[in-house]
């Protein structure tokens, strides 16, 4: 455990963040051999059906990632200010919480299959592999989502190298699972979802574990540690509008989804390609701000007012320098990069989508990292708002140029709605930070 508000910044950052961005990256390889497997062994059918429901799975994900991102800034200020006892009581009750609620809200998707399949006008061809995948993945949807919160926990009192080695074994289970369900046993997709499944259940063991070493060395006297639901209103500032901005987020996505699934097969498949390829760079960067987020929430913790700026340009600069060798990855060998999710004969546009958003589109992503870096700090410092509007102005913009480029010019139309609506959302997330609205009110009394 380590307070991120000692010692040399650039050392205490970089330390902190290379197990979470190397961690991000593992996970984010083995979601790519996911897609790999489903491409060359089960064909574009078993790529579009890992991918038909990818929007709405991503809504749900970002009700429960918004909700464990805001917990975790508040117990780093628990953390910092050495309040262990509430530390870990809000902590067990809230795991309590998520797991109810990943295994309701999963269960309720498995029983709606059908009409939510028709509102994102899914393939006749691909329903039934689609479903296979979609039920059981959120059949343990309560396994998958406590992830989130035992990590961010850990990353909130300053661990961040377990992290690293969870995702190791996390990703060698993934792998080896899906060789064998796939490629011996022949499961097809259902193999693939069984082996994300078992997977998490694993990791998640080994968390509880790691996150009871933590526990034991925070002394907080005497007194019984007890559920106590009343605790939960004090994360409510900093977990409900964190969530919010994940759900207005992907809300957008899930609007999208219609018009790409209407354009068949080969859209499905190339858009699956370039999602990956998106989160894959966005994993380098989103763990890279963590840092930021936990180092900002610490320092209004001990209310070192003074120290919050210079984290930024330090969270600004690193994320540059983690992320610049793998887009430039991705840019120049665009064909080889998006040939591991395509059999080599995979139809003509599902390459030409997919090398065009490689090549041309992708680069763009620099502006969503600024994003990304100012949604990190503005969690850090409680400044829920700025996180809100600069969310929904990104969602408006991609969601208004989607809709009316896509039926002129297909995929492309797509792309351009995603880089407008990343270049809308950095110039007014960084408006709102030079205008210096987010300081917290203590720092200026």
């Amino acid at each position: 455990m380590k307070d991120l508000t000692k010692g040399n910044i650039y050392k205490t950052f970089f330390l902190f963040a290379l197990p979470l961005v190397l961690a991000g990256i593992l996970t984010q390889l083995y979601s790519l051999v996911d897609s790999a497997i489903a491409g060359h062994f089960l064909g574009e059918v078993g790529l579009a059906a890992i991918s038909a429901t990818a929007p709405l799975t991503a809504l749900t994900d970002s009700l429960f990632w918004g909700l464990c991102t805001g917990f975790s800034i508040y117990v780093a200020r628990l953390f910092s200010s050495q309040q262990y006892y509430k530390l870990k009581s809000v902590f067990y009750t809230f795991m309590l919480l998520i797991l109810a609620l990943g295994t309701l809200i999963g269960g309720g998707f498995v029983l709606c299959y059908q009409p939510l399949a028709d509102l994102l006008k899914i393939a006749p061809e691909i329903r039934r592999e689609t479903f296979l995948y979609f039920a059981i993945v959120n059949a343990g949807k309560g396994v998958l989502v406590l992830g989130a919160l035992l990590v961010y926990t850990l990353n909130a009192m300053g661990v961040s190298g377990f992290t690293f080695w969870m995702s190791l074994l996390s990703g060698i289970l993934n792998v080896v699972g899906n060789i064998l369900s796939v490629i011996v046993l022949h499961w097809g997709v259902a193999g693939i979802a069984l082996s994300t499944v078992f997977a998490s259940f694993v990791v998640n063991v080994c968390y509880m574990f790691k996150i009871q070493s933590c526990f034991k060395r925070l002394d907080h006297g005497e007194k019984p540690i007890r559920l106590r639901f009343s605790y939960l209103k004090n994360t409510l500032p900093y977990s409900l509008p964190s969530m919010a901005q994940q759900v207005v987020m992907y809300l957008a996505g899930l609007f999208i989804s219609p018009l790409i699934n209407g354009m068949g097969v080969e859209a499905i498949a190339s858009y699956s390609v370039a999602t990956h390829l998106n989160s894959f760079i966005a994993s380098v960067y989103q763990n890279s701000g963590r840092t930021l987020s936990n180092y900002a929430s610490q320092c209004v913790g001990t209310k070192q007012y003074s120290k919050i700026k210079k984290g930024v340009w330090v969270g600004l600069l690193q994320g540059v320098v983690f992320s610049t060798p793998f887009l430039l990855a991705c840019v120049i060998f665009n064909e080889e990069v998006c040939g591991i999710f395509l059999k080599a004969d995979a139809s003509a546009l599902v390459k030409e989508y997919s090398y065009a958003f490689a090549r041309n589109y992708l680069p763009f992503c620099y502006f969503n990292f600024i994003n990304n870096l100012f949604h990190s700090f503005y969690r850090g410092v409680k400044a829920m708002g700025h996180l809100l509007v600069t969310t929904l102005c990104g969602s408006i913009v991609v969601l208004i140029a989607s809709r009316l480029l896509i039926p002129q010019i297909g995929m492309y139309g797509f792309y351009w709605g995603l880089v407008l609506s990343w270049i809308a959302e950095a110039l007014l997330t960084t408006i709102l930070y030079l205008l210096g609205k987010w300081m917290p009110e203590e720092a200026n009394a």
